[in-house]
């Protein structure tokens, strides 16, 4: 088995709900549309004309209204990807502390995802401290899943996402401060993105 394959087998081992949410992505581009009061979803498709998206919700398909294509986290150089949703409604942690949106990984990194689209036009005060919860949701997760998998993910390189919207500044001086923050904590880089390029080494 490769690592992908061992570090599944290990989730699978761990939580008994993995089977209902763990899903296996083989497209080469998809993204991930979080849905307020709901959880994170596998977008199947997108249309442009009436920003519209159909997801697959409890094994139907279901279309998503007034999508702005700026809402969504995009996983791009793929070959096969594992989702997970974690937070929220039918996610796989539903309590407890606040945890990030989904998780991704395929057989070279791991990465922890929290999704803030859905923010207004805000001052630097409120930007500072949605990225701050942000971070704080990650680190959670982070330290969830460090106990359940105690610290192996298989030799998987793990990173941790904020999807924010583009008004935020990116690589100001409160963001490389939450940043240095993140790794002097956790150990591992934090990226604000809308995006996450997949390695596919050969």
């Amino acid at each position: 088995m490769n690592k992908f394959e061992r570090l599944q087998t290990r989730l699978l081992a761990v939580f008994e709900q993995m089977p209902d949410l763990l899903e296996i992505e083989v497209r080469p581009e998809f993204s991930v549309i979080d849905i307020e009061n709901d959880r994170s979803y596998i977008m199947l498709n997108y249309n442009n004309r009436d920003n519209t998206c159909t997801m697959m919700k409890e094994g139907i398909e279901v279309i998503f209204h007034d999508l702005a294509i700026d809402k969504l986290f995009t996983i791009k150089n793929a070959i096969k990807t594992a989702f997970i949703p974690i937070d929220m409604k039918n996610g796989l942690i539903e309590f407890g502390k606040s945890r990030c949106d989904f998780i991704i990984f395929d057989n070279y990194d791991f990465c922890f995802v929290e999704m803030k689209l859905n923010a207004d036009s805000e001052g630097e005060r409120a930007i500072r401290k949605n990225r701050k919860k942000a971070a704080e949701q990650l680190g959670n997760t982070i330290t969830f899943l460090d106990e359940k998998l105690a610290q192996n993910y298989e030799g998987l390189k793990r990173e941790a996402y904020i999807a924010t919207p583009p008004f935020y500044p990116r690589k100001n001086a409160s963001w490389q401060a939450i940043e240095l923050d993140f790794m002097e904590k956790k150990g591992i880089y934090l990226f604000e993105t809308n995006e996450k390029k997949m390695r596919n080494e050969k």
